[in-house]
């Protein structure tokens, strides 16, 4: 997950049917308590972070767990989506 910090990872469980994704990602915002799918408040370099969420987006997981935040069941693609049009919800 470069783009929130350098060596940042993601780790896809298939047989968790999940993908964490640490922290760079929150369902809740940790400083303003804010809700919904959106990149951590302390991301290094955001546009390296959005371009990491696309590159998970094709993973076939049916649940995304962020660092901060209630996991988000949903596809790794919805969460690129939803981050992208602002956080909204899923």
């Amino acid at each position: 997950m470069p783009g929130h910090s350098p060596g940042s990872v993601a780790v896809h469980v298939p047989l968790a049917d999940a993908v964490f994704v640490g922290d760079a990602l929150t369902t809740r915002h940790v400083l303003t308590g804010r809700e919904g799918p959106q990149p951590a408040p302390f991301t290094d370099d955001p546009a390296e972070a959005l371009a990491s969420l696309d590159r998970i987006a094709r993973l076939p997981a049916s649940w995304v767990l962020p660092g901060h935040g209630t996991p988000w069941r949903t596809s790794p693609v919805r969460v690129s989506e939803a981050v992208r049009a602002g956080g909204v919800g899923g």
